[in-house]
């Protein structure tokens, strides 16, 4: 029994040991990059006013990002940090009253769109696979994006790939709400752009980033998405296009976190009702199994203690009988069974008695409870 005690609880701490050792290892989840299905996607990106009005500009064909920019004015929680150096790149004129739309990094739509025309008979020009993977770290989480890129014709040097981390519905410390909100931004150069030639590599948007830009997965789970979006020319052109664009919705936790949170409870049940058996059972069998010791001094014969043993439903073994100093039986005792259900009468014969009290130590083998020694102390017989 104490063997099955044992292997249970190995069994419940092993399986923690090892999530413990393995948290920061293991990712807690993962999305899948799939190929782009569709291709005639456009990319509004909408630097919203500080009302929070944002652009107006929803189609079937669309992808929409939202970009905040006035934490500072206003004492707001959201990143706007991203916002102000991507409206940088973009030479868009901040104003707190006027939201202001960028299509495919054109200012003007009507240029985004005749842009488009050059290249949408060659698309895809560009083919994407991988997995986005939420690990946790320091207190908070890092995504590691391996991807496989393979571009189908020649780019230009100047392509960059965007990673945009984005939030489907924000609400900021004011109560404040937004959908689409770019939390956090990253450009990524480190690929070829030679036609058919494939990079196999792995990004990465950072704990600390994502910690500064208030990413709390735990606290926040739902609702994110990463936006790939790849930016540049075409061997031969200067057109910059929008060559390249999928957004895919972001796991944060496992499929299984929910059956984990039940198995360790059910695992708990389990440990406690084999430990709680085993004490009742124990209990059991001690009461029904040990034997009833009592001890006496003789009447009649002088320097003699009388120790009387009675089992119950166990056959028992004395194995030995030793008493402390200064006592010193006359002869030495030698081991006998006593079967279920009996009782026997020892007589120790000492070869003087002494003052001090007797202590007599009785090592017992019981039938399935084992071997263990009773202690029995008699007081002396020089005053009576």
């Amino acid at each position: 029994m104490q063997k099955m005690v044992v292997a249970v609880l190995l069994l419940l701490i092993c399986p923690a040991i090892i999530t413990a050792s393995a948290a920061d290892d293991d990712a807690i989840a993962s999305s899948k990059i799939n190929d782009a299905r569709t291709f005639d996607d456009v990319l509004i990106e909408c630097f919203v006013a500080i009302t929070t009005d944002d652009c107006n500009s929803a189609s079937e064909n669309t992808v929409i990002l939202n970009w905040w920019a006035y934490s500072d004015e206003t004492n707001s929680n959201w990143p706007d940090d991203d916002a102000k150096a991507r409206a940088g790149e973009l030479f868009v004129n901040l104003t707190e009253d006027d939201s202001q739309m960028i299509i495919n990094e054109e200012i003007n739509s009507e240029m985004a769109n005749e842009n488009r025309k050059e290249i949408q008979d060659l698309l895809p020009v560009v083919s994407l696979v991988g997995e986005l993977n939420v690990y946790q770290e320091l207190g908070g989480h890092r995504i590691d994006i391996p991807i496989e890129m393979t571009p189908l014709v020649n780019l230009s040097d100047s392509t960059i790939m965007y990673i945009y981390l984005s939030k489907e519905y924000s609400i900021d410390d004011h109560n404040r709400r937004l959908t689409n909100l770019v939390y956090e931004m990253k450009p990524e150069f480190g690929f070829s752009n030679q036609a058919n030639n494939s990079t196999q590599t792995t990004w990465s948007l950072s704990e600390s980033h994502l910690t500064a830009a208030g990413v709390d997965f735990a606290d926040s789970p739902y609702g994110w998405s990463v936006t790939f979006a790849l930016f540049g020319e075409l061997e031969g052109s200067d057109t910059n296009q929008l060559l390249y664009l999928n957004q895919v919705e972001l796991a944060t936790q496992s499929e299984n976190v929910e059956l984990n949170k039940f198995l360790m409870p059910i695992f708990a049940i389990v440990f406690g009702v084999i430990v709680i058996s085993t004490i009742l059972g124990n209990m059991y069998r001690e009461e029904h199994g040990m034997p009833i010791i009592t001890g006496y001094w003789h009447h009649d014969k002088a320097n003699c203690l009388v120790v009387e043993l009675t089992t119950k439903n166990r056959r028992m073994e004395i194995k030995s009988l030793e008493v402390d100093g200064p006592w010193k039986l006359s002869s030495r005792f030698k081991s006998r069974f006593i079967e279920a259900k009996k009782s026997a009468k020892i007589e120790l014969k000492f070869k003087q008695a002494e003052s001090t009290e007797c202590r007599i130590h009785i090592r017992l083998e019981v039938d399935e409870l084992g071997v263990w020694t009773q202690f029995l102390a008699i007081a002396s017989n020089v005053n009576e």
